[in-house]
């Protein structure tokens, strides 16, 4: 089992080819992409009674693009952090993406779904563009044409590592690699969001602590976390059925992967840091592996785990 997964593995030892095969990250390369998953996490923390208006916003795991913080700042927040693993955003894609969004936010185009981006989630129950949320006044305020520019010039500003920009009331700044101990301020945050990044954080337990220390006391953590093997098993939970030996061979060298947590793990550690859990959403499959199959590191794994191959939790910092 994962034989021609272990053969993939070895080959990113070769030089060269680890840097091939991890050029994108994949999603935030299309502004209607991040204009969708942006309005899902601000439409499911309205639904849960809390403010949307947000300040300061952090983003775990923007991905080949800063779209998402984007689309934050464009709907009113003035400082955004983009914390990744390595730099795979680019200046001119951010440019055109900016543009893009600008022209999705002003026409209050329907929120894209599913026929367009198969996966995406948290599920809505409808796609109409949250007019409750984004009123006419809020967004004549924060489309308006100069802060638009102001948006625009700290992107342009941004030095050459890529790590700040900043334009008026306007702040950006793009950590990569991220550390826990990131330069910023504790208790200062509004909300931190991810999408289909956490799976891939190693230390989770320092990240949730690290996530407390930056948000302010009733801040926000909306986070979508994707459970799946990341197609480094044939069935979507197959990478449970790997040893921790043919484990390592099967990730290699690559810069990123999977820690392999399952949900529960998620919800103790958010518990354990300090956060109130105020919805979770969890999409389930059956598909994939059985318990007698699980590798012995993980043969306590409940039923629920196994077969949650999605979920989106917020959470809100006591």
């Amino acid at each position: 089992m994962g034989i021609k997964h272990a053969i993939k593995g070895i080959l990113t030892f070769v030089p060269g080819l680890t840097r091939l095969t991890c050029r994108t990250t994949g999603g935030t390369n299309s502004a209607r992409y991040c204009y969708s998953v942006w309005l899902r996490h601000l439409i499911m923390i309205n639904q849960s009674g809390l403010d949307t208006n947000f300040q300061t916003i952090a983003e775990l795991g923007p991905g080949d693009s800063i779209g998402m913080g984007l689309a934050a700042l464009l709907t009113g927040a003035n400082k955004y952090y983009a914390l990744d693993i390595q730099k795979y955003a680019h200046r001119e894609t951010d440019l055109k993406i900016l543009n893009e969004l600008l022209s999705l936010f002003a026409a209050t185009a329907a929120i894209p779904g599913k026929d367009e981006f198969a996966q995406i989630t948290p599920e809505l129950s409808s796609l109409r563009f949250p007019h409750d949320i984004l009123t006419e006044k809020r967004l004549a305020r924060s489309l308006a044409t100069e802060r638009v520019e102001q948006i625009r010039q700290a992107l342009l500003e941004l030095d050459e590592n890529g790590t700040s920009g900043k334009n008026g009331e306007i702040e950006i700044y793009y950590l990569a690699p991220w550390r826990i101990s990131a330069e910023i301020e504790d208790n200062s945050v509004d909300l931190i969001i991810s999408q289909a990044a956490l799976e891939h954080i190693e230390d989770l337990a320092d990240a949730y602590l690290a996530m407390s220390k930056w948000l302010r006391p009733g801040g926000i953590m909306s986070h979508q976390i994707d459970f799946s093997a990341h197609g480094l098993a044939d069935e979507w939970n197959g990478h449970w059925a790997y040893s921790d030996l043919l484990w390592k061979v099967i990730r290699g060298k690559r810069p990123w992967s999977i820690n392999r947590q399952p949900y529960s793990i998620h919800r103790k550690l958010i518990e354990q840091s300090g956060f109130d859990i105020i919805r979770e959403l969890k999409g389930y499959d059956k598909s994939g592996i059985k318990k007698r199959q699980l590798a012995p590191q993980f043969a306590n794994i409940s039923d629920e785990d196994l077969t949650t191959r999605t979920a989106y939790i917020l959470a809100v910092k006591k």
